[in-house]
């Protein structure tokens, strides 16, 4: 019938018709994204970008923090804006021996948050910096997103830290989601259909232990001259945050892969990559001869990573989130991931 006053158009069908058409429409409601803004630790730079006495100002969930490290080593991480009448620290804010200095009234601020300078005598005991929980581990800086007064739980670093030459990174903007974005690690059918790997298979089938998920593929990666490398990769996932992979090639090498994911804005990122390989170099001879071709293997895998993303891309720019996807066979365990991703967001949320 038509409704003059709200001049809209609406079809009356029969009930058994609306029944039937129902179910489907509802399974496949779309939605642009899962509800930003999931909880866990997220990365906010590399290590080597925040050096003693720097101050930056880096977005996160949406809005902008600062992070600082003082002149003996101590990262902090905390709200833009300082407390006595709102000035934003990293617009002028500088980093003073152990304390962070507004640029506005000269307030300064201690690594644990309490005013320890104020130009007109005692500070305020209101004036206390608000600081979020920041940890440092394999050369990047994670900043907890969560619930007001829970504890967070802590990422498990890999076991092996040893040898590990620096990291070497490239910071992106794209457009996606945390959850989408890890959720690559499981989607096992896009490994040869979008990225063209070879002779794909599980080793370790997908294992979760709280906000932790474990699982290992091994396929055939194409390259130029030599047609493929065969590559096994270790996936270990700590939230939706914070993504390892380590890849053992048959030539011998050991690769540490990065790629940690964090909220700019309800639907961008910024994509922290970083690459790293196990040193074989022993001795002034063996670094003399090693070194340089480690750093060109770390380039090169960096170089991939970055052209996978880029792959990835074309699919996240146009993409629509599919709450109840229509999941088949050959998918992997997607199914299973989404069920161990809602512990991120509040119960509440609808996913």
């Amino acid at each position: 019938m038509i409704d003059g006053s709200q001049s809209m158009l609406r079809i009356e069908l029969p009930d058994k018709r609306r029944r039937s058409l129902g179910a489907p429409l509802a399974a496949r409601e779309l939605a642009d994204a899962p509800p930003p803004y999931p909880y866990g630790w997220f990365a906010v730079a590399f290590s080597g970008e925040l050096r003693p006495g720097r101050l930056m100002t880096r977005t996160f969930m949406n809005r902008e923090i600062v992070l600082f490290r003082t002149a003996a080593g101590t990262a902090r991480a905390a709200e833009a804006y300082c407390p006595h009448l709102g000035a934003h620290l990293g617009h002028g804010g500088t980093v003073v021996g152990e304390e962070l200095r507004c640029p506005f009234h000269g307030f300064r601020y201690a690594v644990s948050g309490r005013c320890s300078y104020s130009p007109y005598g005692a500070p305020p005991p209101a004036a206390r910096l608000g600081l979020l929980e920041l940890r440092e581990l394999c050369g990047v800086l994670m900043v907890w997103h969560g619930p007001a007064g829970e504890e967070p739980w802590e990422i498990e670093p890999p076991e092996d830290q040893s040898r590990w030459r620096p990291l070497r990174t490239k910071r992106m903007r794209l457009h996606s989601h945390p959850q989408e974005v890890t959720e690559n690690s499981v989607d096992f059918g896009h490994f040869s259909v979008l990225h063209g790997f070879r002779d794909a298979r599980i080793v370790e089938p997908l294992s979760v232990d709280g906000p932790r998920l474990r699982t290992s593929y091994a396929f055939t990666r194409p390259f130029p001259v030599i047609g493929g490398i065969g590559t096994e990769i270790h996936i270990r996932v700590d939230g939706l945050g914070f993504s390892v992979v380590e890849l053992s090639v048959k030539a011998g090498w050991s690769i540490r892969q990065l790629v940690l994911t964090t909220p700019t804005g309800v639907r961008d990122v910024d994509v922290f990559v970083g690459t790293s390989v196990r040193s074989r170099a022993r001795g002034p001879i063996g670094k003399a001869t090693l070194t340089p071709l480690e750093m060109l293997i770390e380039r090169g895998v960096l170089r991939m990573v970055v052209v996978e993303l880029l792959r990835d891309r074309q699919i996240w720019d146009h993409k629509k989130y599919l709450g109840k996807p229509a999941i088949a066979a050959g998918d992997g365990p997607i199914a299973a991931y989404r069920t161990w991703a809602r512990q991120f967001y509040p119960e509440e949320t609808p996913r």
